[in-house]
């Protein structure tokens, strides 16, 4: 994986996960980021089916609680997702 790849990977995570720790504790919000940790390892792993699983369910909790959390979530994970699917990792 090339650096500049893995750092627009690495960035958009970032993102996402401060935006996901400022949210108030729950159980989604904890979904969330076992599951943007699990996407991290894969991706330094290169384990594809392993990106892609912690990929589409971190996805689908931030894609569920949209409507509470707010579009600046939203945008993070489309964000991530961008910077996934720039390394070939499509879910």
């Amino acid at each position: 994986m090339t650096e500049a790849v893995q750092s627009s990977i690495d960035r958009a995570a970032d993102a996402l996960d401060a935006l996901l720790r400022a949210r108030p504790a729950d159980e989604r919000q904890a979904r969330a980021l076992y599951h943007l940790d699990r996407l991290r390892r894969a991706v330094r792993a290169s384990h594809q089916e392993a990106v892609r699983f912690a990929a589409f369910t971190l996805h689908k909790t931030v894609r569920d609680a949209s409507a509470t959390w707010g579009p600046d979530l939203t945008a993070a994970m489309e964000q991530l997702k961008a910077a996934l699917n720039a390394q070939g990792h499509h879910y």
